[in-house]
């Protein structure tokens, strides 16, 4: 494993990109090695470009056989166990959030958690680490200066605002992260069970009734956690499918493309992904690709809630977790 080290890091760095197909994941790597025109345009079978092209075919088999990376049945090339290391200073400043929601928290904790969270403990490169602790020591200088959190010396600790007025961004951005980090702790039962309740409220917001709502549960439903009928005011029926995922980790293209599959056999009008985490680019653009699927993210479930008055509370200008609902 030592000697193929940079060829590891050079083939994570590139999926980490985006995923690849093998022949495209080769073609970058040979591209990565700086060789001139000349070398490139060698077809020789002692040339450098195609010795370099026999070495990294073992090389990619060899780290699918080890975990390091995995291909989706498409043929589809991508870097720690098919969870591409997605890092944002918006999800980084939420997952703080979350964590310091129900105690106190050293720097070391934080650092340790996230680690977790991201997942950067399971590939080689250190870049993304990096990345991550840069992002993390910027998060919490940001939160203890505009108030989110407060600093006792190496701790870190909410400032305890539970209440928050719409036009006060670091106020809902703390609700919205408590919110969802209550929602977390409730399990996955009692969050499929919410949100289908969540998004019968919300649809009949626009006008249609809901006929049967239902949550399928058990190991063996197929991909699908819960069907929802509905009829608009024209009559039109739908059969409305979804899959409800309680998680902290990005959500990604092969599990939505899963899903999306078990719709189409079930032969379900439309289809709803819902995460209390967020989606990766990947499977974002797979969404945006179809128009009968959707993916629900915590975001957007913190606005469902808000807008129903489900799970968040409205008095006046002001808004609070219900905690008769969570």
């Amino acid at each position: 494993m030592k000697s193929n080290k940079r060829m590891y890091i050079k083939i994570i760095d590139i999926l980490e990109k985006s995923p690849r197909s093998r022949k495209e994941l080769i073609d970058e790597y040979i591209l990565s090695l700086g060789l001139t025109r000349e070398q490139l345009a060698d077809r020789r079978t002692g040339g450098r470009a195609n010795v370099e092209r026999s070495k990294i075919g073992p090389v990619i088999n060899e780290m699918k056989a080890r975990g390091m990376i995995t291909k989706s049945p498409e043929g589809i090339y991508y870097a720690a166990d098919q969870k591409p290391i997605v890092i944002r200073n918006g999800r980084c400043e939420s997952e703080i959030i979350k964590m310091l929601a129900s105690k106190e928290m050293t720097r070391s904790d934080i650092r340790r958690e996230l680690v977790k969270i991201f997942g950067t403990e399971k590939t080689v490169t250190e870049k993304d680490d990096n990345k991550l602790f840069s992002y993390m020591g910027e998060a919490l200088r940001v939160l203890v200066r505009e108030g989110v959190l407060v600093q006792n010396g190496n701790s870190y600790a909410l400032a305890g605002k539970t209440v928050a007025k719409i036009d006060d961004i670091n106020g809902m951005l703390e609700l919205r992260n408590i919110f969802l980090s209550r929602l977390h702790k409730k399990g996955g039962e009692f969050f499929e069970n919410y949100f289908m309740t969540l998004l019968g409220k919300y649809v009949s917001l626009f006008g249609k009734t809901v006929v049967t709502n239902t949550t399928t549960g058990g190991s063996a439903d197929g991909g699908i956690d819960g069907i929802m009928e509905t009829v608009d005011p024209l009559g039109f029926r739908e059969k409305v499918m979804v899959q409800m995922k309680n998680r902290s980790d990005t959500t990604i293209e092969t599990t939505v493309r899963g899903f999306y599959g078990a719709v189409c056999a079930a032969q379900g009008s439309r289809g709803i992904f819902a995460t209390t985490s967020d989606f990766h680019p990947a499977a974002d653009r797979f969404l945006k690709s179809i128009d009968n699927c959707v993916g629900v993210d915590g975001d957007m479930i913190f606005k469902m809630a808000m807008q129903t008055h489900y799970g968040i509370r409205k008095s006046g200008t002001e808004y609070t977790v219900d905690d008769h609902i969570i």
